[in-house]
């Protein structure tokens, strides 16, 4: 009952952490001073590419406005910023010629709506949500949030622009891609204990617009 107490404890203290982010974060004049708040935008899938840790690969994932690629190791999740959008597509690319597993999933809320794994040298993986009818184009701008450790740390974060405030619930590392933001973008992760250390980073089309910092129990990473 003891451990039980303390666990409904610590989730209240988180929950309530994020309750106080999401009302007073997000700064209206360009992390000038001022803090406003922002409404919470709407749930959002979540994109993993798993199977064998340490696996490099290639990967393209796009929904109905823009499309990201990148390359990197399994494990890996990915998080869209953005209204969710009725058509989403990830594809996934070994770029090793052994037979290590490969697989890429889309989750939304705690369903599983596409799943797919390869063995096969150099082998390819297509998830996908509803149906991309038209091509998009390169997100512009290209605004990214890299959360590198603690490896398979579960965590909450908010994410937002001027405008609107998306929850991610994940695990690390974890690759936040914002579509379209409306101003300057921060972010602030929540750790699930006073001994989590998170380390993250921002880019701005390419260009490392925030150095990889760590800090905890909680991290809040601003666009400058």
């Amino acid at each position: 009952m003891m451990r039980y107490l303390t666990k409904v404890l610590s989730m209240g203290a988180l929950a309530a952490a994020l309750a106080v982010s999401i009302a007073a974060c997000n700064n209206q004049t360009g992390f000038s001073g001022s803090v406003g708040s922002t409404p919470n935008g709407p749930k959002l899938p979540s994109y993993q590419i798993l199977g064998t840790a340490g696996t490099p690969f290639t990967a393209t994932i796009s929904d109905s406005r823009s499309f990201w690629t990148l390359q990197g190791n399994v494990p890996l999740s990915i998080t869209i910023c953005n209204v969710p959008s009725q058509d989403a597509q990830l594809v996934v690319t070994k770029t090793t010629a052994d037979s290590s597993l490969l697989s890429a999933e889309i989750i939304t809320g705690n369903h599983v709506k596409d799943v797919q794994a390869t063995t096969a040298p150099f082998g390819t993986v297509q998830v996908q949500i509803g149906k991309l009818t038209t091509v998009p184009s390169a997100a512009d701008p290209d605004l990214r949030i890299f959360l590198s450790g603690p490896l398979n740390l579960k965590y909450q974060a908010l994410v937002e622009d001027i405008a609107i405030g998306f929850i991610v619930q994940s695990r690390a590392p974890t690759l936040i891609v914002f579509d379209t933001p409306d101003g300057k973008v921060d972010a602030t992760f929540f750790g699930p204990n006073n001994h989590t250390t998170f380390t993250a980073n921002m880019t701005f089309n390419g260009e490392v617009v925030v150095p990889t910092t760590s800090g905890g129990p909680n991290l809040t990473i601003r666009q400058p």
